[in-house]
């Protein structure tokens, strides 16, 4: 009889169990369905004439439990970023530094260097004017007063394509189409490399505004050809550098009681880094017989002065990715070029993340790109293949630093919200979205992780193409799939 009482009730735990199990399938497929409908209905409502792809993984077991167009490829935006940097952990590591070194030739005799002063790059995005006039105290400290030779920067490290392709000419004044060196500077703490930060300030109604630069005018020149107005005048002052030259413009009206802060780009970062570190040079005290900077390789025969190492790139990930920071991820494409195969250009970098992506077994047949910030229009991704991206990297040992570098659903703080500091601040998804933003003319894009009001995690990808002003439509995309869940 026992034999008997066990069977009947192990017979009815499997029936029990294949009840609940067929329970709990048709529950997920009316979530699934439901959330089917809502973003549906929210695509078809607002985001009509764009191309749309979308796709919602489950967090563990990378499951597909929504797509919508998943397979068409659409711009990705900034998105980029995410394979990028994916692909400079793996293969740079978190703890790489960028170094950038001082040295000397010749001989030193009663003060006067009779040789040249050299600057040796490795693409540092974190170098600034304090750094170089660090690197003006250590020559003293050799004795150095006068220099009677050349300053010299070494820029070899990359090679000399200064924009990546796909740059339109009209963005080229401005930071986040900055072009790249291996020597370049930064005028900020986010690291925004190749540019200068210039601010009008309106002073005497009629006459120009002040100008003040941050933090080196270098080899550029000011024309300013605004005008001061009176307080209540429309505010139609500009601050762009001409195409191709060194003449930043400064025109229009600037209201008395207002300022116009504006990043703008130098021509070629090297030589302006030069011309710094001539004003440096002339600061603490120290000569130069040759006016004019140059730009060669470091001989072997040189000697070391000094040398400045960055932050290590698990630091340095966080102002790159929070505020999408474009020169950054272009340095850290050519890096991987030189690192890996010894050609520090975007196209070699660009088939060290391929190599990487194979290595994951991505399709990378089906994911095409021209630059690793997602500046270029000619990029193409499913809302698949980075959603599945974003589900294989969780198995990396870095994955943590690659977490902890996206912006953070509507939280204040800068360097955690980021670029989503202001967005998705309903309770159901305020400091609970990790995500990477994306934006060009006609293109937004969010792809990274959710905890949905289940308390489970998903991993989503939103890009839309072809329609302006969609960002506030994705965060309701959003917001309904952390709903739903």
């Amino acid at each position: 009889m026992r034999k008997k009482w066990s069977a009947m009730v192990m017979t009815g735990m499997l029936v029990v169990s294949m009840f609940s199990l067929q329970h709990v399938a048709q529950a997920e497929e009316t979530v699934e369905a439901t959330l089917s409908d809502s973003i549906t209905r929210i695509v078809e409502e607002k985001l009509v004439g764009a191309d749309v792809s979308i796709t919602v993984r489950d967090g563990i077991s990378g499951e597909m439990v929504y797509d919508y167009h998943g397979q068409t490829n659409v711009k990705p935006a900034s998105n980029m970023k995410l394979f990028t940097t994916a692909a400079a952990l793996d293969v740079l590591g978190k703890d790489y530094r960028f170094n950038t070194s001082l040295y000397t030739t010749g001989k030193l005799a009663n003060g006067v260097l009779k040789g040249d002063v050299y600057i040796k790059g490795q693409g540092d995005p974190t170098l600034s004017i304090e750094d170089l006039q660090q690197f003006a105290e250590e020559l003293k400290v050799q004795g150095i007063q006068k220099i009677d030779g050349r300053i010299v920067g070494d820029d070899k490290w990359f090679d000399d394509d200064l924009l990546t392709p796909g740059i339109w000419v009209g963005d080229e004044s401005y930071y986040y189409a900055a072009p790249i060196t291996a020597l370049t500077t930064s005028p900020n703490t986010d690291y925004d490399s190749g540019t200068i930060i210039v601010e009008a300030i309106g002073s005497t109604v009629g006459d120009l505004p002040s100008i003040k630069v941050t933090p080196n005018i270098g080899d550029l020149q000011i024309v300013n050809e605004a005008q001061t107005v009176e307080t209540g005048k429309t505010n139609t002052i500009t601050i762009e550098r001409l195409y191709q030259t060194n003449k930043i413009v400064i025109s229009g009206n600037l209201p008395i009681d207002k300022t116009k802060k504006e990043w703008v780009t130098v021509q070629h970062p090297t030589t302006h880094t030069l011309t710094m570190f001539q004003a440096v040079l002339a600061e603490a005290g120290i000569e130069y017989s040759k006016e004019k900077v140059f730009q060669a390789a470091t001989p072997n025969s040189a000697q070391l002065v000094a040398m400045k190492q960055s932050m290590p790139l698990e630091k340095l990930i966080i102002p790159y990715m929070k505020l999408s920071n474009n020169g950054i991820a272009d340095i850290l494409v050519k890096t991987m070029g030189k690192v890996k195969n010894h050609h520090g250009s975007t196209k070699t970098g660009l088939e060290v993340i391929k190599e990487y992506g194979n290595s994951i077994n991505l399709n990378m047949a089906d994911w095409q790109f021209e630059d690793g910030s997602g500046m270029s229009h000619e990029n193409s991704v499913s809302s698949l293949l980075v959603s599945e991206l974003l589900f294989k990297v969780q198995g990396e040992d870095w994955f943590n630093t690659y977490f902890n570098s996206l912006p953070v659903a509507a939280n204040a703080d800068r360097m955690v919200g980021g670029t989503l500091r202001n967005r998705l601040k309903d309770p159901l998804t305020a400091g609970k979205v990790y995500a990477k933003t994306g934006s060009l003319t006609g293109v937004s894009t969010l792809s990274g992780y959710l905890e949905a009001s289940s308390g489970q995690s998903y991993i989503f990808s939103v890009l839309v193409q072809n329609k302006s002003g969609t960002s506030t439509v994705i965060d309701e995309i959003v917001k309904e799939i952390a709903e739903e869940f």
